[in-house]
């Protein structure tokens, strides 16, 4: 029986690229990579630039509520209105005297380079300031010695730690009476003296189980440069005249101005006629009813936009500095002083 024979069948032999081929698959190579580093870059460019403006409006809505909080209370001695309370301030100077002219005042950008607060140089760049003073906090009932010839009154507890040296005052909405405690004992009912080492006179109020204890403050805001050299939004308490430490505070980084214009009541009727700056007010600030407060704020980090931006700010228009990239932003707001109101 003849056996088939088998052929074996020749491999082809392999060949590798051509030139041409290699650079057409390089190139090809080539322009994906670039369209996934384009994509790439540009995503990270848009996450940049969304992150950024959600810190400063983060940022901007967080100095609004904090400043419209406190201008809204300015002038706030227990309820009612201030005009229509007698207040008295046996607390002995630099305590400032509260007084419808002293509610809310404000000072105009005056070029002043530095401002010291409890010893720490904090440099002021720019910026309007705006200070108001009120009892912005909690009250504690009276329970005893309420007679205005008393050198001390008593409190139902102490829960918001009043402490020697604070600026207090009690009030029945009618009267009021702002003193520094020269002791405050403890236990349940809290007597809390005020003599003459810190305070002249005696009260003027006869206050029943009506009447609050509350502090008292005088809150400053300004623009300052912090550490870091980024401009931010400052507080400080000038309830004593000058601030302790501790009492000049950041409260939000990357505002970069502040502008503030004052509503005056020119009529009586508790509405605003006419919005000026603080130096055309000058010595009228009784008639001030409302703020009108403008707030540029900056991104956190540069090369946020792709050229210098041009924003309206205070009136003007204003271009970026050369090389500053930031996006800037302006917020505003008017607010009503709440004491002042009809």
């Amino acid at each position: 029986m003849n056996k088939p024979n088998l052929v074996r069948l020749a491999r082809p032999r392999q060949q590798g690229f051509s030139l041409v081929e290699l650079m057409v698959a390089m190139t090809i190579g080539f322009i994906v990579v670039a369209a996934v580093g384009y994509i790439y870059l540009s995503s990270r460019q848009s996450f940049r630039l969304t992150d950024n403006m959600s810190r400063m409006q983060e940022n901007g809505r967080l100095a609004i509520e904090t400043l419209a909080r406190d201008v809204r209370m300015a002038g706030y001695v227990g309820c009612g209105n201030l005009q229509n309370a007698t207040v008295n301030t046996i607390a002995n100077a630099p305590v400032p005297v509260m007084s419808p002219a002293m509610a809310i005042t404000g000072e105009d950008d005056s070029g002043a380079a530095v401002a010291n607060y409890a010893g720490t140089t904090i440099t002021r760049p720019a910026g309007d300031t705006v200070s108001v003073m009120g009892a912005f906090g909690g009250g504690v009932n009276l329970v005893g010695n309420l007679a205005p010839s008393n050198a001390n009154i008593q409190i139902n507890g102490n829960p918001y730690n009043f402490a020697v040296g604070d600026v207090l005052m009690v009030t029945n909405c009618t009267n009021a009476d702002i003193f520094r405690p020269t002791n405050v004992s403890g236990g349940g009912t809290v007597t809390m003296a005020h003599s003459n080492a810190t305070n002249t006179g005696n009260r003027i109020g006869s206050y029943g189980s009506d009447g609050v204890v509350l502090k008292m403050d005088r809150f400053t805001y300004f623009i300052g440069t912090n550490p870091a050299g980024k401009r931010a939004l400052y507080r400080t308490n000038l309830a004593k005249g000058a601030p302790a430490p501790g009492d000049t505070e950041e409260l939000v980084e990357d505002v970069w101005d502040m502008q503030i214009e004052y509503g005056q009541d020119t009529n009586g009727d508790g509405a605003a006629d006419t919005y000026n700056d603080a130096t055309a007010v000058g010595a009228n600030w009784a008639q001030v009813v409302s703020a009108r407060i403008s707030l540029l704020l900056v991104s956190p980090e540069n090369n946020i936009v792709p050229s210098l931006q041009t924003y309206n700010f205070n009136g003007a228009a204003v271009t970026a500095a050369a090389g500053d990239r930031r996006l800037f932003q302006v917020l505003g707001t008017t607010i009503a002083v709440r004491n002042r109101a009809p």
